[in-house]
This record gives structure tokens, sequence and C-alpha cells, in this order.
């Protein structure tokens, strides 16, 4: 089960002018399903998963239905004192005359009490061993689903969590890196293993899950990593095409004249300091049923900011590169949505702008008109985001949409407000609000709900147009750029994810690298996939 290449038509090249960024490297991991006994897996690498044992003649693997003759070398590592089945604990046996080369014994005992044995705790451990094998250049690893494991999360699930892990942990951004023997180190084939066949249907079904998922977050990575001197608008725009196409999507792309004749003032506004020209793309994907809900996702897509003449510190501008993320995230939902084939009638909506500060650049107090009238004071050039979003949520009410959702690296507050614990999440609707929470926590993007009051609208009254860009006094930042955005809802259930803070991250966990972390896929397709609403007929 190869990965899906979403270049496959047209593979953008990197030996162009401007090292075009591959989303796809045709060397991608090879994931199979093999339905065979443990004993007789050939593997360079069998993963066993084992709990704090009660006793070391209890030994039991947590992945295992049956007793193996491997258990036999554990319960010497327990006995011996040498394994004590805690969090993140990996211990390497060497086998001698069997089918496989390695036994990776793995901890998943809980560091806290108060620690959930959830998927995204599974997840982790099962990226652990991911680094484990890439740190002795293992190039294959083989994962047992049986026993306890199925028992816990069901067989399509499991079968997902353990390809999502494997596929998140297995990757690295090496487009702009000259290829080494350390940095090339990756696994190379995943075998998904299982006992009994009658379990096969679900486990491939939900490897095949687990593989778009992952293959699609992985991607958005690559995106969000690269610089912005390769990803203007424009490219950005190109590869949207690109990817589109592959996963049979519609991808209607605007100009600068198209924008202009829609009546986009205020992302026009954004994009006029800058050399590199605006673009509005439209994802869309035919309703596979008459009666199925319209969702449209909309993200921001700031491939560059600066500030405009606002500008930023050093310091703040070297992750605005960044500020793209929601409109990649968007992207790969919606190709990954469309791979899965999901009934819904789905649009996907990227203003995609670099904010730049130049002699042709907004300047603080111009007045600017969206596309369904309404005038906005722009009293901040460096809150710019929600500007272009705006455009884009009024113009999401031509779809008659059951619900929209955006989601945007739209404030810096959310630093302050969560942290990197959670994305900020805000709501016109409480069912809506619920539906995203349950996705949240099925992919293990953890959201919180913040509030959107009254008082935040009112002090961004303008004396001199509709709306401004910003509050007039300080503090509640993100609810404040949320409650301008909401003003620009019409007619429809709408939430906003801010995940200024979840978007990128600055250090590196077995699951999640520096940089570029596709926060955001995972929970949309989710939400989307789990979409039980349906039109009236």
């Amino acid at each position: 089960m190869k990965q899906f290449n979403p270049l496959s038509l047209t593979r953008l090249a990197r030996t162009t002018a401007t090292q075009l960024i591959a989303l796809q490297q045709e060397d991608g991991m090879e994931i199979t399903v093999s339905c065979n006994s443990v004993e007789t897996q050939k593997t360079s690498a069998l993963v066993l998963l084992f709990a704090p044992p009660a006793a070391p003649e209890k030994i039991a693997a947590f992945n295992l239905s049956q007793p193996t003759s491997y258990l036999s070398k554990v319960t010497t590592l327990v006995q011996r004192g040498d394994f004590h089945g805690k969090a993140r604990e990996l211990r390497w046996l060497y086998l001698e005359d069997a089918p496989a080369q390695r036994l990776l014994v793995a901890g998943i005992g809980r560091d806290r009490e108060d620690e959930n044995f959830d998927g995204a705790f599974l997840q982790r451990v099962l990226a652990n061993t991911v680094a484990a094998c890439r740190k002795l250049g293992i190039k294959e690893l083989c994962i047992p689903l049986a026993g306890p494991l199925l028992d816990q999360f069901g067989c399509a699930n499991a079968a997902r969590l353990v390809t999502e892990a494997v596929l998140l942990a297995n990757y690295r951004f090496m487009q702009y890196k000259t290829p080494t023997d350390k940095n090339n180190s990756v696994l190379q084939t995943l075998t998904v293993l299982l006992e009994d066949s009658k379990h096969e249907a679900a486990v491939r079904s939900g490897a095949h899950i687990g593989e778009v998922l992952g293959t699609w977050t992985c991607r958005t990575r690559d995106l969000q990593n690269t610089p912005p001197n390769e990803l203007s608008p424009a490219r950005f725009a190109e590869v949207a095409q690109e990817c589109a196409r592959a996963a049979k999507l519609s991808c209607e792309v605007w100009d600068e004249h198209k924008i202009r004749e829609n009546g986009m003032g205020a992302l026009l506004g954004v994009a006029q300091g800058s050399l590199q020209p605006p673009r509005f793309v439209i994802l869309e994907n035919a309703a596979r049923a008459a009666n199925q809900s319209t969702l449209v996702l909309v993200g921001k897509g700031v491939t560059f900011d600066s500030g405009g003449l606002a500008i930023k510190p050093l310091e703040s501008m070297l992750d605005m590169k960044y500020d793209m993320s929601g409109a990649a995230v968007v992207l790969s939902a919606m190709c990954a949505l469309a791979q899965l084939e999901s009934p819904l009638h789905l649009v996907g909506l990227l203003p995609l702008v670099e904010n730049m500060p130049s002699g042709t650049a907004q300047r603080p107090g111009d007045v600017v008109r969206a596309c369904n009238g309404k005038t906005i004071e722009v009293a901040d050039t460096d809150a710019e985001g929600r500007l272009i979003l705006a455009e884009s949520l009024a113009y999401a009410s031509r779809f008659q949409p059951e619900a929209v959702i955006d989601i945007a690296t739209l404030t810096g507050a959310m630093f302050y407000v969560l942290g990197d614990a959670a994305a900020g999440l805000f709501a016109n609707d409480a069912a809506l609000a619920s539906r995203i929470k349950s996705a949240a926590q099925h992919t293990g993007e953890r959201v919180w709900e913040l509030p959107l009051y009254p008082e935040f609208s009112q002090q961004l009254e303008s004396e001199i147009a509709d709306i401004r860009n910003v509050a007039s006094k300080r503090g509640a930042g993100a609810s404040k750029g949320a409650a301008f955005l909401a003003s620009f809802v019409a007619g429809y259930k709408w939430a906003h994810l801010d995940i200024a803070a979840m978007a990128s991250s600055t250090k590196q966990t077995a699951l999640v690298p520096k940089g570029g972390t596709g926060w955001g896929v995972r929970l949309l397709v989710e939400l989307c996939l789990n979409w039980k609403e349906t039109k009236a007929s």
C-alpha cells in the first residue's frame, strides 16, 4: 500500500530556478497489512508493548493475544530489573535464528495517575519506537495488532492510530539540506501485523485512513516549512492546483484582477504593499448525495507577515512564514477528504497574500471595503489576517453552508491564553462547538472554547467606518479578533480555530518536529467524516 502521491500527475521538480517544493517524496514509506503469526513474520524490528507487570512471571504483551517464545526474553529483562514497563522505556533484544532480527520492547506505563491511556498516549509511545529505529538506521518496522490493544481501541481505530503515528514520527524536512547518511535515516517500510484474518478488512480500512491522514499532515508541514521566498501567494496557488488535480477536486484561482472584480478591498489592501500579487483559491468537491450538508473550510494564507507599516521586530518576524498555516491545513484536509470519499459537499477557501511594508502599503487609518459592502478602518496593519478572513467568511455565504469553520494563526494573544497546550475555539453555535471538541478529543489535537462577549464587539466600533480591525481597548486580543470575524458571518453556523500557538513548534518531540506541526488537518478531517447531519429532502 504505497502512500498517495498528490503530485503524481505533474511532479513539481526541485531543480527549477526557485527550487519548487516537492510535496511528496517518491521514496515514501510503504505500508502493508500482513496476516501472519508473530513467530514467523520476517522483519528488521518487531515492536511489543508492555505495561508494568504485577510479577515477572505474569508478563504479557499489550499487542499480542497469544503467548510467544519471545516473551521469555522479555521476562528475563524484567527479572533482572532491566525493564519495568514505564512510559518511554525502550529496550532492544537481538534475536538469533528467528524471522525477526530484533525485538523493540516498549513500556506503556503512565507517568501520572491522572494520565489517560488514550489514542494520543499510544501514538506518543509508537513515535518513540520510530525514533529508536531511525537512530540505528533501521528501515523496516513491524507492529502487531492483537490482544488488549484491539480490545481497547477496536480494529480499524488501532490500525489508524499505528499507521498515522509512524508516518508523523518518520517526518523530516530535508528539501534544503545536502543529503548525508545521518540526515537520511528514515523508515521505509511499516508492516501492520494481524494474527486473525477475520479482522483484515477493518484493519486495512483503518490503516488506509491513517495513511491518508499522516501523509497529508506531513504535506502540510512541508508547506509550512518552505522558505517564504519560495512560497509566494502565486506559488501556493499553483501547489493548490496540483494537489486538487491529483485529488480530483475542482480548483479556481483568482488573480488580483478577479479579486478586485469581486469587491474584495480588504484583501487587496493587505496585499498592496508587496511585489507578490495576491490569490484567492476556491476548492470544491461535488456533493455525492443531493441531501448532504455543505461545509466550508477557510484557511488564513499570509505567506509572510512583516506586519506591514506596523512592522514587527526581527525576533517576532522570524517565524512569520508559518502565517499561512491555516491555508495549508485546509488544502490538505480538502485533499484528504476527497481521497477518503467524504459524501459531504465541501468547499475550501484560501485567501493568499504577503503583508509587506513599502511606499504602496496600506496605512494605519485607511478604510477598505469588503466584498459584502462593509467598511473597515485599518487601525493596525499587523492585524491583517482578520481582513482576508473577513472576505472569505463573507464570500462563504454564497454556498448556503450548513456550517463554516475557519482556521488561522490569528492572534499572538493565544500564546498568553493557552500557550501551546490547546488551540482557541470560538463559535456562534453550541452544537458545532461540541462537534469540534469531540473531533479534537479523538485526534488528540486539543481545543478550548473561549467567549465572544458583546463587549468585545462594542470595542470594535469605528467613528468613520462600519468597524475597526482592532479594538479600542487592550486585553482579550484573541476573543476580540474572533469578534471581528463574527461580524462578517451571516446566516450560517460558524466556528473559528485560532492556532497561533499550535501551528509551529520550537521543541522537538518524537511525534511533532521543530517547525511546522500540521496541527488541525486530522481534526478537520475527523469532523467532516463524522458529520452526520443531512439537509431535509
